[in-house]
């Protein structure tokens, strides 16, 4: 009984956690076999977008701690996994529009490289489906009543 009750919070901690070390690393690498560096902002401070990743990820696991005493906070760790994937998706678009992913391109050098995804996208991707799953989960702990709060007060029928 208690192990249902404390689902929804494990899962939100992995997905918070997911989130913040998909922020510390790269979305493009130069593909093996190939010589080259991608020069960007993830060897120094992170970005405006990498700081709010992090913060809306821990909103969805402060939501899901919630949703055990109150049911409707369940939509909160389900909005913030669906921004993590908006994001996560947006990146990954822009990146396979210009310059391309898995294809070779030159470089200003007339050398051959192959840009492939990173890390970030793909541990992005499951901090978010872990934030929307932890919300399904501390809905469905109320639904099931294996919850703390008190029982909701019913209505007498004799007036």
């Amino acid at each position: 009984m208690r192990c249902q009750r404390l689902a929804p919070a494990a899962v939100a901690v992995a997905g918070s956690v997911a989130v913040v070390i998909g922020i510390h690393q790269g979305l493009v690498h130069v593909a093996p076999g190939y010589e080259g560096s991608i020069v960007s902002g993830w060897g120094g401070p992170l970005g405006h977008e990498e700081r709010l990743l992090a913060r809306v990820s821990v909103v969805g696991l402060v939501g899901t701690v919630a949703t055990a005493r109150w049911r409707r906070l369940a939509v909160v760790p389900v909005a913030a996994g669906g921004i993590v994937l908006f994001y996560a998706l947006r990146a990954v678009l822009a990146y396979a529009r210009d310059p391309g992913l898995y294809t070779e391109v030159s470089t200003y050098a007339g050398e051959p490289v192959r840009f492939v995804l990173g890390a970030e996208p793909f541990l992005l991707v499951a901090g978010g489906v872990l934030l929307v799953a932890a919300g399904v989960l501390g809905w469905r702990a109320h639904a099931n009543g294996t919850t703390d709060g008190d029982p909701s007060p019913t209505r007498s029928s004799a007036t």
